[in-house]
């Protein structure tokens, strides 16, 4: 009942819109070590965002870039030892907000002049648009390994590494370019099982990967090509997940999980060199994401899966141009069929997205986030061998 029963976890997959917390899209699923000898899964995601805003003219415009998710996992068995290896898209800030500005080039010039001056004519402003652009994209790869104890009690522990992907940031004063950076990090937990009725509780933790920053500032109100200064960093944040499932009647399957992440610890700090008016800080807040779901075994090969995942936001105003949200509340539902050594899964999802007030320059910048959602398809094969 716990291979047919678990929930295809297409939903951390396809489902993770923009968090109130910062740019994590995807977290390290420990799922696959607990399939039966040697095993491998491919899961793809579509996200498509309907996440726009209205700016100060009253113009509204698409700020969240459509995305996809990939990941791919094997594990074998040696001994009472699971080994596995696992890739996937952890992370992404994909926006295009800055093309929502009339003219860049006016709005810099204008903003430098305003200079903190809120008497002057807002209609100088008109250009300029306060959501960022952006094209980041971070992999992780991981190798764990878990040790069975016994039928009841397991340990996991193993390495994960982050990679940002070369990068390009646009805001209302000039263009980052980010060189390409990876850094490692340890994860480990324990587990706890009941076989018979098909009880697991499971804690995992990832230590922070603190990561320095290289590349350059230049356009707008750059007044040359400026390099990054020495002390710019960003941190992959130190997380920790609690899942836990149980039988609760014949072929029903209760799940609960709950992730919380230490954003408030792991904030990206830009600064440029000879320019200090050109640094870029990040306000990212500690979040908890929750969970509740129930599986259904419907035949010996078929199941389905229904799940409710929410995320409480930093609040309903923000200063930030990278804001795009404020919380977010998640349905999922996802069907899985077995045969023979092939399983095929299959799920959607429908994301609620929290509305946010977003302004700057003596609020004369603004961007309302108001009814949005992200809708998603997910779909995966795994093998046994």
């Amino acid at each position: 009942m716990t291979r047919i029963l678990t929930l295809t976890a297409l939903c951390a997959l396809a489902a993770s819109p923009t968090l109130a917390g910062g740019w994590e899209t995807g977290k390290l699923d420990t799922g696959f070590l607990y399939e039966n000898g040697n095993y491998a899964e491919l899961s793809y995601g579509s996200l498509n965002y309907a996440i726009n805003a209205t700016t100060q003219t009253n113009t509204s415009h698409k700020m969240a870039k459509n995305q996809t998710r990939r990941s791919l996992s094997g594990k074998f068995t040696i001994g009472n030892i699971d080994v596995g290896i696992t890739s996937f898209d952890s992370g992404a800030i994909q926006m295009d907000g800055q093309s929502a500005a009339a003219n860049r080039g006016t709005c810099a010039t204008a903003v430098a002049a305003l200079a903190g001056d809120a008497t002057q004519a807002p209609t100088v402003i008109s250009n300029c648009s306060i959501a960022a652009s952006a094209d980041v994209m971070v992999n992780t790869q991981s190798i764990v390994a878990k040790y069975n104890i016994n039928d009841s009690f397991s340990i996991i522990g193993g390495l994960r590494k982050a990679n940002v992907d070369s990068s390009t940031v646009q805001t209302l004063k000039t263009n980052y370019a980010l060189d390409k950076v990876s850094k490692s990090g340890k994860v480990y937990g324990a587990v706890y099982q009941i076989p018979d009725i098909a009880l697991k509780f499971e804690i995992m933790h990832s230590e922070a990967i603190k990561m320095g920053l290289t590349g350059n500032a230049s356009g707008l109100m750059a007044p040359a090509t400026l390099p990054f200064a020495s002390d710019s960093k960003m941190a992959v944040p130190k997380a920790t997940t609690i899942k836990f499932q149980t039988g609760i009647a014949e072929d029903t399957l209760l799940t609960a999980s709950a992730h919380r992440v230490n954003w408030n610890a792991a904030q990206i700090d830009v600064k440029i060199t000879g320019a200090s008016s050109l640094n870029v800080a990040s306000e990212f807040i500690d979040t908890t994401a929750y969970s509740v779901g129930l599986g259904r075994k419907f035949t010996e090969k078929t199941s389905g899966s229904l799940s409710y995942s929410w995320e409480k936001g930093a609040g309903a105003t923000s200063g930030s141009g990278f804001t795009m949200s404020n919380g977010s509340k998640t349905l999922s539902l996802g069907l899985k069929h077995q045969t023979n050594n092939l399983t095929l899964s299959g799920g959607v999802s429908y994301t609620k997205v929290g509305d946010v007030f977003v302004s700057a320059v003596s609020d004369l910048v603004t961007a309302n986030y108001a009814n949005n959602s992200v809708t998603a398809f997910g779909l995966k094969a795994s093998f046994d061998f």
